[in-house]
């Protein structure tokens, strides 16, 4: 059971509306002209960015809310370089969901916690968006899985159950 809850943590945390930007063909531009990385555009979104504008992207520190008609979906404050996050950041979904670490290209990549709303969270080091190296899960229930993970994978460690 533990390990599909695991699962369900760590694909709503590598699950951004930017941790793919990457491989991202497509950009967004805010209300100022200045541009993010938009890997899942859709319909009546927008972007607004409270930070600097470089060469056209999104640069330097500042909040990036993402909204879908007038409802706010994401927030993401920290660091952006070049229309991506990157370096220090803190993203939270309307459903509660969020991650605060480091980022590269729109994605986990160093180390940060990701929270799932039902309490659920994963501190750790991560790596293009994914746990990879050291890192502890507690599921809400209690249990902890301790150890290394491997793209996404918890493969060795200790895991213990709630009294």
């Amino acid at each position: 059971m533990i390990a599909k809850r695991v699962v369900t943590l760590l694909a709503a945390a590598a699950y951004l509306s930017f941790t793919v930007a990457a491989n991202a063909q497509s950009v967004i531009t805010d209300q100022n002209g200045c541009k993010i990385h938009n890997p899942i555009p859709q319909k009546d979104e927008r972007v607004d960015w409270s930070g600097g504008c470089r060469n056209g992207f999104a640069d330097g520190e500042g909040v990036l809310e993402w909204y879908v008609g007038d409802r706010l979906e994401e927030r993401y404050e920290g660091q952006m370089k070049s229309g991506y996050a990157e370096g220090e950041g803190t993203y939270v979904s309307r459903d509660g969901a969020r991650y605060s670490g480091e980022w590269k290209q729109s994605k986990q990549h160093g180390r940060g916690t990701a929270q799932d709303p039902d309490g659920g969270s994963y501190e750790g080091e991560w790596r293009d968006g994914r746990p990879d190296g050291w890192g502890v899960y507690r599921a809400p229930t209690g249990e902890v899985l301790e150890g290394q993970w491997r793209n996404g994978e918890y493969v060795s460690g200790t895991s213990q159950r709630p009294i």
